[in-house]
């Protein structure tokens, strides 16, 4: 591969997961002429998690949607399933192999964009100038592989986070011979269920998260909401409790676990001075989840990171410096903040304020919600769905007070009790149409 003038490369790229295999296949597949190196510590990519968010069907990475559903549910322990469809939007599943590969065989296709794994990068700072490198321009990264230069960098490494809570989750894809009992959960066929199972307890939320992907398939997740980050076997213990619960107990003759998958996603998360973060180095920019990728409501974040990528390889090609993730707008970021201020409140109210927006939003009004898109009229509608007092009394800004680090507290998760069987499911009435001016 040629070599850019003064610089191994025009975009050095450290972290190749989501995020920075997003932007290299975005750069690999446009025609910029920038040459561009990605770096990971990782040798190489296995099916070891999958992402999931609202989409319709025009939208470029629709060959890797593994499936989707048209309706979703959300349910409160023992109640029932409260079923969501919106026209034109469905819930699609992609497969971690499958974005890999696609993103990949995009990458080796190009003349100009390399992947190197194996390769573990380490401090990053600003280049001396040189004849052909004014002042103030270049940067040098550290690797194991010896140094690179570039005239940018992105980093997209993951690293110790602050946050207000964390959603820590254990899954597994499972071969459950059709044993699976969705109605336990009042999941009607065809449908996912998003947030079903919910209870909560002194210390938070706790939630069972179903994909069917087959009549005999189906990914099982047990997720807790937790104000710091809980030990993986804990979450695990929670999850294996969950599928025995639903008929479907690993190691039975008729389960096979087929992969699994599992994380500790930042919610409201607080940059801290004591943060393991990029220096600020001219010419680096920080995204992925340490860049505010994620959702701080919800933890969604892979339709973020693609809109992320291709508009950061769009100014690239322009010749443009790369930017970070956008910052959240005030009203998104401060009902985030209070929400989640009373999460941690009123933790043993939680799955009721959940249960308060799936019945009282209109499924339309809540997904624009979830999906960045809320109008002033769907924020009035969540507020209107939940109590008042508890939520007027987190209007001062105390998450830097509530953030907890990263660090590992083993003490927080509860054994998952049995799951109480629903009602059969059913359609909860929702609120009345919107009108032709609401949705316009």
């Amino acid at each position: 591969m040629p070599r850019t003038r003064a610089y191994d490369a025009d975009l050095v790229i450290l972290g190749a997961g989501c995020a920075g295999l997003a932007l290299a296949a975005r750069l690999a597949e446009g025609d910029s002429g920038l040459r561009v190196i990605a770096v990971d510590v990782r040798t190489d990519y296995s099916d070891d998690r999958s992402w999931c968010f609202w989409a319709d069907d025009a939208h470029d990475l629709r060959p890797i949607v593994a499936h989707e559903w048209r309706d979703w549910t959300y349910q409160a322990e023992g109640g029932p399933g409260v079923a969501h469809h919106v026209d034109g939007e469905t819930y699609q599943y992609v497969r971690g192999a499958d974005f890999y590969a696609h993103a990949r065989a995009l990458i080796e296709a190009s003349d100009r964009v390399e992947l190197r794994l194996g390769v573990a990068a380490g401090e990053v700072r600003a280049l001396h100038p040189s004849i052909s490198r004014p002042a103030g321009e270049g940067v040098i990264v550290s690797t194991s592989a010896g140094d690179l230069t570039a005239r940018w960098v992105v980093d997209t490494r993951p690293r110790r986070t602050a946050a207000m809570l964390f959603q820590c989750f254990s899954g597994a894809e499972v071969d459950h011979g059709g044993s699976l009992d969705l109605a336990a959960l009042g999941i009607a066929p065809g449908a996912a269920g998003l947030m079903t199972g919910m209870r909560a307890d002194a210390d938070g939320l706790g939630f069972v998260y179903v994909l069917p992907l087959s009549d005999s398939t189906a990914l099982v997740e047990w997720t807790r909401f937790s104000p710091s980050p809980l030990r993986a076997s804990e979450v695990r213990a929670g999850r294996d409790a969950a599928l025995a619960a639903l008929g479907a107990p690993l190691g039975a003759p008729h389960v096979r676990v087929l992969r699994e998958e599992a994380g500790v996603l930042p919610m409201g998360r607080v940059p801290s001075p004591s943060a393991d973060a990029t220096p600020s180095v001219p010419g680096v920019v920080v995204a992925g989840a340490a860049g505010g990728a994620l959702r701080d409501a919800s933890g969604y974040g892979f339709a973020r990171i693609q809109a992320w990528a291709r508009d950061c390889a769009d100014r690239l090609a322009r010749g443009e410096a790369p930017i970070g993730h956008p910052p959240e707008p005030f009203i998104r970021r401060q009902m985030d903040r209070i929400f989640l201020q009373a999460l941690r409140a009123h933790p043993e109210r939680t799955a009721d304020y959940f249960a308060a927006m799936a019945r009282g939003v209109a499924p339309a009004r809540l997904l624009r919600f979830l999906t960045d898109r809320a109008r002033l009229s769907d924020l009035l509608a969540i507020i209107a769905s939940l109590p008042l007092l508890p939520f007027l009394a987190q209007l001062p800004d105390r998450s830097r007070a509530l953030a907890t680090s990263s660090a590992r507290r083993p003490d927080l998760v509860r054994a998952l009790p049995p799951v109480r069987r629903a009602p059969a499911p059913q359609r909860e009435p929702q609120p009345q149409p919107e009108t032709a001016d609401q949705v316009a």
